[in-house]
This record gives C-alpha cells, structure tokens and sequence, in this order.
C-alpha cells in the first residue's frame, strides 16, 4: 500500500514524527535476523554484555532527567542541559547505540555489525533531526547555544557550563523498566543459542 505525501518524509517511507513513534519497533526485524544468524560464546557475552551495561547506565543517567516522557510523542517542557546531557545532547541515543553494539559482539556474528549500523543509522538520522527541529522551535537561542557547545553524540570532555535539569531515580525507573525487561528478553534469546 503507498504511503501517502503527509507521512513520507526524505527517508521516502515514513516522515520523521512516524519513525519517532515506531523507534523502538523499527529494529525488530533486524534483531531477529540477528538472533537467528548469531554464535555466541562465553566470551562474546562478557565483552558484549559489558557495553550492554554500559549503554543502560548511560540511559538510566539521562532518563532521570525527564519527568512525563512519552514514549509515542515528542515532549519537552525544559531544555535539559544538566547530567548527560552537558557533555552531549543525545545521550539517551549514545546509550542505544552502545546497548545494541554490545549485543553485536554478544552475536558473535560479523554480518550484526553492518546490520546494525544500518538500522540505528536510518531510524536516528531521522529521529534526531526531527527532535532538534522541535528543541528549537521550543526553546530558540537558548538551544542554539547548547547546540554550538555540545555535540550531537561525541561527548565533550568538559560538562555544558549552563546546566538546568534535576536527576530522580524514579524518573529513570520509571521510564527504563520497559527497556529493561527488553534487553533482558534479548539476553536469554542469545543465552538459549549458546547452549543450544
């Protein structure tokens, strides 16, 4: 069925917005793909479940940043700049992509690398620009000047100088449990092909 003009967008398939919504939908193919093809081993755990947990606390450290996020629609009533978020704007996303390279070494599959670039790169390209398109409508210059001294995904060594946002534990409960229970899911799928 084609889409219509209103939801594509210049991945040609589906507008920003839309794949904002489907971000954590969209990999799933591929993440079967690479289940199915994958041959792990003790070794391959280790050092893949190492930057597994690395990515979840790089996550957990900026979901107590936000309070009410939705998961489905774009929100921000503070430009949080505090945290993670003083040494790079995207940390929650930085976090995504050390989650899912760990699970690529978890794989032990080579093919999982391209794989997963390619996938991360045409969802986040998107998703990225659309929500730094809605930042700053929201928030202007003040944004402009985050923007000018933070990068997008290579922390800087130094925090932002202009920190706002407040950490809370249950934010990041609260918004990380689902994510969670899905890297868990995901571990004991890879745990079952390496005993099997």
């Amino acid at each position: 069925m084609p889409v219509s003009p209103a939801r594509a967008g210049a991945h040609g398939v589906l507008d920003p917005a839309t794949l904002f919504r489907l971000r954590g939908l969209l990999p799933l193919p591929v993440v079967f793909v690479i289940v199915a093809w994958s041959q792990p081993t003790p070794a391959s755990f280790l050092y893949g479940g190492a930057a597994v947990l690395l990515g979840t606390a790089v996550r957990f450290w900026a979901a107590g940043y936000f309070e009410g996020r939705g998961l489905d629609e774009f929100r921000a009533d503070l430009l949080v700049t505090a945290g993670p978020y003083a040494f790079v704007r995207h940390p929650v996303y930085l976090g995504n992509f050390l989650i899912g390279l760990g699970f690529c070494v978890v794989a032990n599959w080579w093919l999982a690398f391209p794989l997963y670039f390619a996938t991360f790169a045409y969802v986040y390209r998107a998703v990225v620009a659309y929500e730094e398109r809605q930042l700053a409508a929201l928030f202007g210059a003040a944004y402009q000047r985050y923007c000018e001294e933070v990068p997008r995904f290579w922390p800087r060594l130094s925090p932002y100088r202009a920190g706002s946002g407040r950490f809370s534990v249950i934010n990041s409960l609260r918004g990380e449990w689902l994510a969670w229970c899905a890297h868990a899911a995901l571990a004991a799928l890879f745990a079952v092909k390496l005993i099997s």
